[in-house]
């Protein structure tokens, strides 16, 4: 039991955030110390939902999508300084049309992050059901 005790503060600290916060009070200390535990509790539910044989793959796993969403993102800025720079070319003929083609395709990537990474509020209710 002690190992497990352990294992489970030194995962805390490494890959959880215990007391990590910086602060002078007490009671964010307590704080912390919940929302480790909390952390620690959804990486079993999501072990346990997944299929995973331990806590690490599941932290992995998240881990590994954090870094693609991110990676995703700035791909996306380089990509919307590319189409910036080809619409500038094209601003003698399109004149001020050149912003709202910009809008629009920033609205419509925003909209397939959305549904890429089901964010949108009708994939979230019907994957709580």
């Amino acid at each position: 039991m002690r190992w497990a005790i352990e294992v489970y503060f030194k995962e805390a600290k490494q890959h959880l955030g215990l007391l990590k916060e910086q602060s002078n009070h007490y009671a964010a200390y307590i704080a912390s110390i919940h929302l480790t535990a909390i952390r620690f509790c959804l990486l079993v539910i999501a072990k346990q939902t997944q299929g995973c044989k331990n806590t690490a793959q599941v932290r992995q796993n998240l881990c590994h999508n954090s870094a693609n969403i991110s990676f995703s993102a700035k791909l996306w800025q380089v990509f919307r300084a590319i189409i910036t720079g080809a619409l500038d070319v094209l601003k003698t003929i399109l004149g001020d049309a050149v912003s709202l083609v910009l809008e629009t395709i920033e609205i419509h990537i925003q909209c397939f992050f959305v549904q890429v990474l089901q964010l949108d509020l009708k994939t979230l209710r019907l994957e709580a059901l």
